[in-house]
C-alpha cells in the first residue's frame, strides 16, 4: 500500500495572510471543538470570524475569532502570524466585547506579543494550538494540525537572533516572506524600549516597516524612526543575474519628524528639523558625530514645494543629506502625513540580534530629540 502523503498546506495558508490562518482555525474548532476546551477550559460551540468593532473609524479593526457557547462569548482571540499588535488595540476589543470570559493573543512562539499593558489578555501560541488539535479524534482535524504544526518552519521561515540580514532565498516569494520574517522578529524582540512601535506594510507594497517613536508637545508631530531594507523599488524586482542576497543593501533606518492630520506638506517645519539634529546629531563644523552611519547624499526632495524647503534649509546651515523623507505626494492623498529626516544604512551582513541592539541604541536618540522639539514649543 502506498504512504499517503501528508496535505501540502503552502497554497491554503502563506505565511503572509494572517486571515487564512484564522480562517483554517476557525475550521479546525468549528469540526472540533474539544481541543479547545483543553487550551481554554470551555468547548465553544461556534465560532465568528472578522467580528466587526462597532463604532470604530478603522477599516482594519476586526476581531479575528470570537468563541460562543449559544448566547455567550466564551473567549475572544486575536491571532497574529507576522504582525504585531496595534497601538491600543486590545484595549479596543476589550471595549467592544466586555461580556467575554477570556481574551487572548494568538502568536508564533519565535514572535510573542506583549500584551502585559492590557490586563486580562493571556497569550496562546500556534505551536500549543496545534498540538492540541493534532491530537483531536476526528481524522481530517488531527491530519490537518499534524501537517501544519510540522511545516510551521516553511511557512514563516524560522529567525532568530543568529539570523544575518542577507542570508535570502533567490525566488521572489521566498525572498519577500524572509524579509517580512526578519522586520517581524525586529518588532517582536525590542525588549526594554519603551518607545510605542507598530509594524506596517510599505506603502510601496513588499516588505514591511518598522515604527518607533516618542510623541511631542506640537500637536500632530512626533520624531519617529521607519526600519526597513534599503533596497529601493526598482532593485526588488528579481534578476537572474544577481542574487537577492548580493543585492541587499541592510536595513535604513530614517530618523525623522513626522507631521500628520495633514493635506499639504507646507506646514512642516524645516528650521525645527535642523535645530534638533543640530543639537543630537551634528558637530560644532556641521558635520555627521560618528555615532551612527548616515547616509550623506543629497536628499533632493521631488515636488517643488519641498525642495525649496529643503533648499532653504541648507542655505541656513543644514546639512544637504538632511529631508529625506516623503512631503507633498503623501501629504495631499488618504495618508495626510509627510516626513523628513535623515537615513542611516546598517550593514547586510548583520545578524538580527546585532540589528536589535542598534534599534534600541536609538531610543535615546528619539527621546532627547522629542525633548528639544518640546523645549522649542515654549
Amino acid at each position: 500500500m502506498n504512504e499517503v502523503r501528508e496535505p501540502d498546506l503552502s497554497y491554503v495558508i502563506p505565511g503572509w495572510s494572517e486571515n487564512r490562518w484564522s480562517d483554517l482555525l476557525a475550521s479546525l474548532i468549528k469540526t472540533d471543538p474539544a481541543p479547545m476546551a483543553d487550551l481554554i477550559g470551555i468547548a465553544p460551540d461556534d465560532v465568528r470570524r472578522e467580528v466587526a468593532v462597532p463604532g470604530e473609524i478603522r477599516k482594519s479593526d476586526r476581531l479575528d475569532l470570537l468563541l460562543t457557547v449559544g448566547e455567550r462569548q466564551v473567549a475572544t482571540i486575536e491571532a497574529k502570524v507576522l504582525s504585531d499588535l496595534g497601538l491600543d488595540q486590545l484595549a479596543r476589543y476589550a471595549k467592544v466585547f466586555p461580556d467575554a470570559e477570556r481574551r487572548y493573543v494568538l502568536h508564533l512562539a519565535a514572535l510573542p506579543v506583549n500584551p502585559t499593558a492590557t490586563p486580562g489578555w493571556d497569550e496562546l501560541s500556534w505551536e500549543a494550538v496545534l498540538a492540541a488539535y493534532s491530537c483531536s479524534e476526528h481524522p481530517w482535524v488531527a491530519a490537518t494540525a499534524t501537517a501544519w504544526l510540522r511545516q510551521l518552519d516553511t511557512l514563516v521561515p524560522a529567525v532568530d537572533a543568529d539570523t544575518v540580514w542577507n542570508d535570502v532565498p533567490d525566488d521572489p516569494p521566498a525572498f519577500e516572506l524572509a524579509l517580512r520574517a526578519r522586520i517581524a522578529w525586529l518588532s517582536h524582540h525590542l525588549d526594554g524600549m519603551t518607545l510605542e512601535r507598530d509594524l506596517i506594510q510599505s506603502s510601496g507594497g513588499g516588505i514591511w516597516v518598522l515604527r518607533f517613536w516618542a510623541d511631542t508637545a506640537v500637536p500632530n508631530l512626533r520624531v519617529q524612526v521607519e526600519v526597513q531594507e534599503g533596497m529601493t523599488a526598482y532593485e526588488w524586482r528579481h534578476d537572474p543575474d544577481r542574487r537577492y542576497r548580493d543585492r541587499l543593501k541592510g536595513p535604513a533606518p530614517v530618523v525623522s519628524l513626522r507631521l500628520s492630520d495633514v493635506d499639504s506638506s507646507e506646514a512642516f517645519d524645516w528650521g525645527l528639523l535642523r535645530r534638533v539634529f543640530a543639537e543630537h546629531v551634528l558637530d560644532e563644523n556641521g558635520d555627521a558625530l560618528p555615532d551612527w552611519p548616515w547616509q550623506l547624499t543629497p536628499a533632493n526632495p521631488r515636488h517643488p514645494v519641498d525642495r525649496a524647503a529643503w533648499k532653504a534649509m541648507v542655505e541656513a546651515g543644514g546639512p544637504k543629506w538632511l529631508g529625506k523623507g516623503f512631503g507633498m505626494a503623501v501629504a495631499t492623498k488618504a495618508y495626510r502625513e509627510c516626513l523628513f529626516g535623515a537615513r542611516m544604512q546598517f550593514a547586510p551582513t548583520l545578524t538580527l540580534g546585532q540589528i536589535r541592539s542598534e534599534l534600541l541604541r536609538l531610543e535615546p536618540l528619539v527621546l532627547a530629540m522629542s525633548a528639544t522639539v518640546d523645549a522649542s514649543a515654549h
